[in-house]
């Protein structure tokens, strides 16, 4: 095929589109951001497409919003009150929507409390904005406050949370640590997510919860101390504004740190392993009850997914050196969402979604039922490799307060009920 050809044809199809468009008002821009990730992805490899389960709207009573286990924990006090001095810094406070700034506005921060385990790292922020900082923005206004720059490390200089490969190459030369981003491992640096959300606004103090978890098999250390280090504070003052867009921004230098209590730097983990199963093809590979919560790891033999059709214009785009004509976002678009409506990747997709649908909870031994968490991060993801191996990973609010010697894992697929009774792992 031409490029001649496929330019035109291109054009002459996106023109179509963006009739209907104007007419039917069907395609947004947010819908072929999404297109283009999915048919990118499945070009590559569909099988690694990961469908979380939905996470249910229900909101657990404790104070972090990270799902039941942790609230266990929290009642069993598995929580820590650090009762810190707040760290201040002379700031500069800037409204981009007024242009008005000013200097020498005080602002401190302090950690409230904290809860922190093996895959779990809550925290509140209490950050006090002074009366000259509330000039441009008051407490009672924020609608959304967070640290973009926030880097929190150990005593160890193990990184838990950073939030770009950038800033953590600037601390590894900073701390003259001898490796970088690409080279570090993952007891150098944990993958970590973030939820964030303020909690709290009274007089001059707003509370920011950050809900810090861990990514992949990576797990937090058992770190003595925690320290923190930021330079800005963003604040959105309403709900429409985007993440980055944030109206006001404090300029500071804040380095603080907390000491990890005993409880949390000592705790203890229990591994359980599969004892006997309902269906053979089914088997837990890992399982792990940790102060909140459960995770475990089942694989089972599942199909071989068939490659997706790739259209002729998808390899052609692909042979496109860059700052070629063609090698532009409405085009890239276009061809991901074509792709995507071919019948047979239609098809394919399908049988994914079918494949992909599984449920599951645990139970002890007296009975109690536990669900998947409710946390900040996505929970119960499936993998299908090029095998039909299936992984599924799964994270439940059993905790080592209500672990029993057996635990069962109770698995709903395709209207098959599998139960899997796990046993604690003898050392």
């Amino acid at each position: 095929m031409s490029k001649e050809k496929v330019l035109n044809n291109l054009y002459e199809e996106i023109a179509v589109e963006n009739c209907k468009k104007r007419y039917k008002k069907t395609y947004k821009i947010s819908r072929a951001l999404k297109n283009i990730s999915l048919s990118i992805m499945g070009c590559l490899s569909i099988t690694g497409i990961v469908f979380a389960n939905d996470i249910s709207a229900q909101i657990y009573d404790n104070f972090f919003l990270t799902g039941d286990g942790v609230k266990t924990a929290i009642n069993e006090g598995y929580i820590e009150n650090t009762n810190m001095e707040a760290e201040n810094s002379v700031a500069t406070v800037a409204d981009t929507t007024t242009g008005k700034q000013i200097d020498a506005a005080d602002t401190s921060i302090k950690v409230d409390e904290f809860v922190m385990d093996d895959f779990t790292l809550s925290m509140t922020f209490d950050v006090t904005l002074s009366d000259k900082a509330s000039e441009i923005i008051k407490a009672e206004d924020v609608y959304d406050m967070n640290f973009p720059d926030l880097i929190i490390y150990d005593e160890n200089n193990t990184v838990l949370f950073c939030n770009s490969g950038i800033q953590f190459d600037e601390f590894c030369k900073e701390k003259n640590l001898g490796y970088n981003y690409d080279t570090a491992t993952d007891e150098q640096y944990i993958g970590s997510g973030v939820n964030t959300f303020v909690s709290q606004k009274d007089g001059n103090h707003v509370k920011v919860v950050y809900n810090i978890y861990t990514g992949g098999d990576c797990s937090y250390p058992k770190s003595k101390k925690l320290n923190m280090e930021m330079s800005q504070i963003k604040i959105a003052k309403n709900e429409q504004t985007k993440a980055g867009d944030e109206e006001i921004t404090l300029n500071g230098n804040w380095n603080f740190s907390v000491d990890v209590p005993e409880k949390m730097y000592n705790r203890q983990t229990t591994s359980y392993v599969q004892k006997k199963s309902s269906d053979d093809k089914f088997k837990v590979t890992a399982a792990t009850v940790y102060p909140t919560g459960m995770n475990v790891t089942i694989q089972a033999q599942s199909e071989k997914i068939p490659e997706r059709k790739v259209s002729e214009e998808w390899k052609f785009y692909k042979t496109l050196p860059d700052g070629d004509e063609l090698k532009n976002s409405e085009i890239l678009n276009y061809i991901a969402w074509k792709e995507e409506q071919m019948p047979e990747n239609k098809a394919i997709e399908e049988r994914v979604r079918y494949l992909y649908d599984i449920d599951s909870y645990v139970t002890n031994s007296n009975g109690e039922k536990f669900e998947m968490t409710q946390g900040p991060n996505a929970n119960g993801s499936v993998y299908i490799d090029k095998d039909g191996i299936m992984t599924y990973k799964a994270t439940y609010d059993l905790t080592n307060y209500n672990q029993t010697d057996e635990i069962t894992v109770h698995i709903s697929y395709h209207g098959e009920d599998i139960e899997i009774v796990l046993g604690k792992e003898q050392k």
